[in-house]
Order: C-alpha cells, then structure tokens, then sequence
C-alpha cells in the first residue's frame, strides 16, 4: 500500500529539527477503520525519489502528524527548509519497523530462555534493544553486543526490566 503527496519541510523549534507534514487524508489512506491513532504508523518513507528509509509519523496536533527529517538526508537531496518535496510512503508492516540482524535472531533461537524474556518485554523495548544492536557495522560485533544485551535481560528482575538493566546497569 502505497501513497504519495506533496510536502513543504518545515522545522519544530521546540524540537530543533526539521519535519515533513502528513496531512489526516493520507494518514487514513493507510488505517482505514483499524484501532489504533491514525496518527502513530511506521513507514518506509522516500523523498523526492531519493534513498528510501523506514520511520514513523507522529501527531503534530491540527489533524495532521509529522516525520523527522535529518539535515543528513536534506544535504544528501539538497534540500532546504522551505523547500517543497513529494513524498512517497508505503505502509511498513514488519514486526519492528526495520529487519532484525540475523545474529540477533540466531541466539534468540538458541537461548530458550532469553527468547522467552524477550518476548514478555513490550514491542517499543523490544525494538529498543535490536537498534542498540543495529548499530554495529561487523557481524562479530552485532553478535558480542547480542549476547551482552540478552544475558543482562536474563538477569534482570522478571516484570520489572529496565533498560538500565540490558545496559548492564542496575543488575542484582
């Protein structure tokens, strides 16, 4: 599912960075009458046919949400703020908003135990700790800090995680 629609990049002060608008129309094309706020979706976005990325919208207030917009990315297509874009999104309907590396998925499969708490943690502290992870270039690295961050999970307090704890940090 995919739509695409003209923007004008402005700028949150509030939040010192630069933004693409998404009006509540395009916003429904992609929740139609599903639960959830229109407003809160992950997509793969691509602007002005450039590099595509996957992100998300967030409410903006005025029936309306915004996506970031990195200088990086503004440099990459010579963009300014002010300037008007098309905007391409497609619905993003993996399970965390970006692939999972495969070392990380390795030892999920390997350690019963660490999977389990794994999966008992929320979606956005799930998806917290794979982007620690995502960070790494190397595969060796990817798998050291896997294994680092999910043995700390495995000490942590059962119910009562914290990042804190997966960060090794806090552990009993």
């Amino acid at each position: 599912m995919t739509k695409t629609f003209t923007s004008i990049i402005g700028h949150l002060d509030k939040l010192k960075m630069h933004h693409l608008t998404v009006n509540e129309e395009t916003l429904r094309f992609f929740k139609g009458d599903e639960k959830g706020s229109i407003y809160n979706q992950r997509f793969y976005i691509q602007v002005n046919n450039g590099e595509p990325w996957q992100g998300g919208t967030v409410s903006l207030g005025n029936k309306s949400a915004y996506i970031t917009f990195s200088k990086a990315r503004m440099n990459a297509l010579d963009l300014q703020f002010g300037d008007k874009v098309t905007v391409q999104l497609t619905l993003d309907t993996s399970e965390y908003g970006f692939l999972v590396p495969e070392e990380f998925t390795e030892l999920l499969k390997q350690d019963e135990l660490a999977n389990k708490r794994f999966k008992s943690l929320t979606k956005g502290f799930r998806r917290s700790i794979i982007y620690l992870v995502l960070q790494l270039k190397s595969s060796d690295k990817k798998l050291e800090k896997s294994i680092y961050l999910l043995e700390n999970l495995k000490r942590a307090p059962i119910g009562k995680e914290t990042m804190r704890h997966v960060l090794g940090k806090d552990l009993p």
